[in-house]
């Protein structure tokens, strides 16, 4: 049994319209999600539909968004064309709590930022133009090697915040593409502008003396959540577009020099610092499945860092494959290609976010993305309670005990209906009904807050004791 259906059945019989061919059950169901969100008394929303939302973080990640109903959550069969790609939750309250110590929530990025400021460190000349467009970069601030566990430097990455993952067509958070020597990564052009919050920008001038600029996207491979597809900023509404040159790079073969250090003979656009993978050697089959880090390229052959005097002759073919243009936000390494050739001696500059990340103290709730600050150094537990979204959470079992407002919330949307298509006759005979049920919910709540104590000057609630948040995450009582 699901509620939804039975809200659905009470609309259709008050605004007597019985099938989908005047009014659909989606519309109708829109139609729920505005009048509880909107409509309905904050006294009666107090205790119901409510649920205890948690989720573990991820070391070095500092922003999450609230999730959203897909085909595999709650009822695949039970209208999920409706809930499909709607938000599961529509606000969250205090307490917040991470691994058991409650800690500050805000709902004011003022308030926020205020304490937690995102200060930008402007890195100068990590990199220096000698007339190409593609740069292996480093940022200084971070190690040159995966770090030890847990990452306790961190810049911030790039996001793509609710309604970039509605746009992307698929339920998937963050966006991702899929790598391997079959499929190209691609960049997904339908996230809005608006949808980005780009954390990493590498700059440089051309040779008019005009910027040049490339960002991180909220994007990521699919085989390293840790780095990021980088972008060409551009105007809204869809004006970002992908790297120059795309994001894999393919080189065939043609010989391999053994010695101390292996040459690879091979066309290439590649820099010194890529990392590639050897695939279908004939021969020197020891290279195939490995990831070599590239120590010199010129345009027609590029030199690895494996000691290949042990290894068999080179007979034929071959491939050399790289992925370019991302950052590693781990690393700290940046593969970048700028739409045009960076003039010989001009500057390469990296801005960014920089954090030493730890156990977050605080957390920011802001259209619909929690943000952490510390940014997390590993996973922790968040639970806090949430307002779920009615019509979602209707077509769960969980919806069972609220059976009891079934009639409240179709009355409040079928006069939203009557009131929209103007039936006026309709509107004025049902309304006593629905102020009917309105105070029959209403008190049920107000049972419930027979056992809450008021607050007062003389008795006070936790966390809001004079000494405010000490290190155990509470206030005075």
């Amino acid at each position: 049994m699901f509620l939804l259906s039975d809200v659905i059945t009470y609309i259709r019989r008050i605004i007597k319209s019985p099938s989908n061919s005047s009014i659909t059950d989606s519309l109708l169901i829109d139609y729920i999600n505005r009048f509880y969100i909107n409509d309905v008394d904050a006294r009666i929303q107090l205790f119901d539909l409510k649920k205890k939302y948690s989720f573990m973080t991820t070391p070095g990640v500092d922003q999450y968004n609230t999730p959203l109903y897909d085909l595999q959550i709650e009822s695949p069969n039970q209208y999920p064309q409706n809930v499909n790609f709607y938000p599961v939750y529509q606000g969250f309250l205090e307490p917040c709590y991470i691994n058991g110590v409650q800690i500050n929530f805000q709902t004011q990025k003022r308030k926020f930022f205020g304490a937690w400021p995102n200060v930008t460190q402007n890195l100068q000349a990590v990199g220096i133009g000698s007339g190409v467009s593609n740069y292996t970069l480093q940022i200084p601030i971070l190690p040159q090697s995966t770090p030890a566990n847990p990452p306790f430097n961190a810049i911030l990455r790039g996001h793509v915040d609710i309604s970039g993952i509605i746009a992307t067509g698929n339920n998937v958070d963050p966006p991702i593409t899929p790598v391997s020597p079959s499929v190209v990564p691609v960049f997904n052009t339908s996230i809005p502008v608006t949808s980005v919050n780009a954390a990493v920008y590498i700059t440089t001038l051309d040779a008019a003396g005009r910027n040049m600029i490339v960002s991180d996207s909220g994007q990521f491979f699919s085989d390293n959540n840790n780095m990021g597809l980088l972008m060409n900023p551009g105007k809204a509404p869809l004006g970002n577009t992908g790297a120059s040159n795309g994001y894999f790079n393919t080189f065939t073969i043609t010989n391999v020099t053994l010695g101390a250090t292996t040459l690879i003979t091979a066309a290439n656009t590649l820099s010194p610092g890529q990392r590639v993978t050897i695939q279908g050697v004939v021969g020197t089959t020891e290279l195939n499945g490995n990831i070599y880090t590239v120590i010199s390229a010129t345009a027609a052959d590029f030199i690895i860092n494996v000691d290949s005097l042990s290894f068999t002759l080179y007979v034929s073919d071959g491939t050399a494959s790289t992925l370019q243009n991302y950052v590693n936000y781990l690393t700290g390494e940046i593969n970048v290609t700028f739409p045009q050739n960076v003039p010989v001696g001009n500057n390469i500059n990296v801005q960014c976010y920089f954090f030493q990340s730890g156990l977050p103290r605080s957390m920011l709730y802001y259209n619909n993305v929690i943000t952490l600050r510390s940014v997390p150094a590993k996973q922790y537990l968040v639970e806090l309670d949430a307002y779920m979204t009615p019509a979602a959470f209707l077509s769960s079992s969980d919806a069972l005990p609220f059976g009891y407002m079934s009639e409240y919330i179709a009355r409040g949307a079928a006069r939203k209906i009557l009131s929209d298509t103007n039936d006026v006759e309709q509107f004025q005979f049902y309304e006593p009904l629905f102020h009917e049920q309105e105070q029959l919910v209403w008190k049920r709540s107000q049972r419930q807050w027979t056992a809450t104590r008021t607050e007062s000057l003389y008795s006070q609630g936790l966390g809001y004791g004079s000494t405010g948040f000490n290190n155990l995450g509470g206030g005075t009582l």
